[in-house]
């Protein structure tokens, strides 16, 4: 039975104790559904949504979220997720300094015409 998964990048950077993400109230940030049936088709969509949303942003650094919206969690899901199994972690860099919290990043399916995103949000 499929599930629909809500992902969505949220700016941070990886640091020597863990990570950093900017979770903020009322500021959009680059979202995607998608239908999975399993772990690896959950593993997929996160991997191709960062893929969109680095190509779309570059150099930017980011953490791909997973939520569950609609239909049951593939088996496993929890477990997975608790362990970062999905790859939601692999779009954060460490060579970025604190301004990487605060880069709007730009949603890949509004990039139009190859448009990317500034380097820093204005």
């Amino acid at each position: 039975m499929p599930a629909t998964i809500v992902l969505s990048a949220y700016p941070g950077r990886s640091t020597p104790g863990g990570r950093e993400l900017a979770l903020s109230i009322g500021v959009a940030v680059p979202q995607r559904r998608v239908e999975v049936t399993d772990l690896v088709s959950v593993i997929e969509a996160v991997a191709a949504f960062g893929r969109d949303v680095q190509a779309a942003n570059p150099a930017a650094s980011f953490e791909v979220s997973t939520r569950v919206v609609a239909g049951r969690k593939p088996r496993g899901f929890d477990a997975a997720d608790k362990v970062d199994a999905f790859g939601e972690r692999a779009f954060l860099r460490s060579d970025v300094d604190q301004s990487a919290l605060h880069r709007r990043l730009v949603d890949p399916a509004a990039a139009v015409d190859g448009a990317r995103a500034p380097e820093a949000a204005q």
